[in-house]
């Protein structure tokens, strides 16, 4: 008998090494705790929370994160009371601050009576994992963001070109009454119509600014004002800073140089800027209050954005311009405006900062360079008129009929013969017949677009590419500019048609 019990130990003795060889070389953690949660066994990989031994007795529910502590420590009870273990995902909060991502299931360890005794915890380290699934969706979000404002973008000019077609005839008819004597003679009729020319006008530079921002577009830096983008920007965050409480000064110095820029980067800097400043004041119930200044320092535009907010994380300020990074709640910012804004005013020779006001929220300063105005930049000198019109031939192809009759009247104002056509078919029939000094063609035509009509027109007949002018009212973009033909956007004025009409005529 001794000899069997022997045996039987040390048979025993070699299933415990086994155990422990197996328990210590898994990368699963294994805690082994009693019904109240301490610790009677942890494997050596629990190395991160201290020595793995000196955790024998010690409470398991104290390296949990306090937000998540209450929920884990009734998962557990429930397991000791009914005997079925529990998954979950919780945080350790480590004691240098850092957190470390936990998926545990416990097992119930169940005397010969049923009632639990002990409690196995597997657990397996997640922080890698959950960091790149957090990192997938943001990416993920992101996409989703760009593919939502590409179809805003093209929603947005498909509104614009119907509200332009209107305006057209809206803008076209006040200026042709403001020309009528009898009209002149009356001061009541004519400030009412002036009155719904600005009205068309204010409607105009809305559609416009809508449109500018939402194209995509190619950089290209021209010789601009920031002041006057300024104002841009400010038009089209008017509404959202109107609903929010938000009160604008501004502080633009009159004398203001100018820069080569690229006006859509410039402006979706801006944008950008001023949205996080009304994102930052929230639902603060202190006055919300955003200041833009201007002025020019050395050689350099400086542009100051600040609110009333409550300013930047101090701890955050030196990572705030890196991607993906971000101060806002998960979901709602992706954290690439800023890095996208540094690189844009970086692009332009300038650079972009933020700091804390001493009396409470934030300032973020952009600097450029002063340019001067590029050679062969100049404009019409002041007063002089655009060429002599008379009796010459001009083909308008236009589907809407208002846009058609009041270029009709503006033509017949400045003495030119105009014809028409309302579609591309009739426009063949009629270039192929006639002769024509001027072509006005519609970018949107039904059957065939201006820019085809375009192409197979001066196949036909090549004397004619000097002599289009394109119209649109919100389409066609680059793709028309490539052509070099002048560009006439709807809704346009009476002196615009009239001097695209010049240009054209005069060659």
């Amino acid at each position: 008998m001794p000899e069997e019990t022997k045996k039987d130990d040390g048979g025993q003795g070699e299933a415990d090494k086994y155990f422990r060889l197996i328990a210590e070389n898994l990368t699963d953690m294994i805690a082994l705790v009693d019904v109240t949660g301490r610790r009677l066994y942890c494997t050596p990989n629990y190395s991160f929370l201290g020595d793995p031994e000196k955790m024998t007795g010690t409470d398991s529910f104290t390296d949990i994160h306090p937000e998540d502590k209450e929920r884990i420590k009734n998962l557990f009870f429930e397991t000791v009371r009914t005997g079925v273990g529990q998954s979950t995902q919780y945080r350790l909060l480590l004691k240098d601050g850092s957190v470390r991502h936990i998926q545990s299931q416990g097992i119930a360890v169940k005397a010969p009576d049923g009632k639990v005794e002990k409690v196995i915890v597997v657990s397996r380290d997640i922080t890698g994992a959950k960091d790149t699934a957090e990192k997938q969706k943001a990416l993920e979000m992101q996409l989703f963001q760009a593919d939502k404002l590409n179809s805003l973008g093209k929603t947005i000019s498909g509104v614009a070109h119907e509200l332009n077609n209107p305006l057209t005839g809206i803008m076209g008819f006040c200026q042709l009454l403001l020309r009528d004597e009898a009209i002149q003679e009356n001061s009541r009729h004519r400030e009412d119509i002036e009155t719904i020319f600005r009205e068309a006008e204010r409607c105009q530079k809305i559609v416009r600014n809508l449109t500018t921002f939402a194209r995509k577009h190619k950089p290209e830096k021209t010789f601009i004002g920031l002041n006057g983008l300024i104002e841009d920007s400010l038009r089209l965050q008017g509404h959202q800073l109107n609903l929010h409480n938000i009160a604008v000064s501004k502080e633009l110095a009159p004398d203001l140089p100018k820069t080569m820029a690229d006006f859509h980067q410039l402006q979706q800097v801006l944008m950008n800027l001023i949205g996080n400043a009304q994102d930052a004041m929230g639902q603060q119930s202190r006055e919300k209050h955003i200041a833009i200044k201007t002025r020019k320092i050395g050689g350099f535009i400086r542009i100051e954005i600040s609110d009333s907010g409550p300013g930047v994380p101090e701890e955050c300020i030196e990572n705030i311009f890196e991607p993906f990074f971000t101060t806002k709640e998960p979901g709602k910012g992706t954290g690439l405006g800023l890095s996208i804004s540094f690189g844009i005013i970086a692009g332009h020779g300038g650079r972009i900062w933020a700091e804390n006001l001493p009396g409470g929220g934030a300032r973020f300063s952009i600097e450029l360079p002063i340019a001067e105005e590029p050679a062969g930049g100049d404009k019409k000198a002041a007063g002089e008129e655009p060429a002599a019109l008379k009796g010459q031939r001009v083909l308008i192809i236009d589907d809407e009929e208002c846009v058609m009759d009041v270029t009709v009247r503006i033509l017949r104002t400045i003495n030119l013969s105009p014809d028409t056509a309302r579609d591309s078919e009739s426009a063949r029939k009629k270039i192929e017949s006639g002769t024509y000094d001027a072509v006005l063609c519609d970018y949107r035509l039904p059957g065939q677009n201006g820019l085809e009509l375009f192409k197979w027109a001066i196949g036909l007949k090549p004397e004619l590419e000097k002599r289009w002018i394109f119209i649109s009212g919100s389409s066609g973009g680059e793709d028309l500019l490539k052509t070099g033909r002048p560009v006439l956007a709807k809704p346009f004025s009476f002196e615009a048609l009239q001097e695209a009409l010049g240009e054209v005529l005069k060659k």
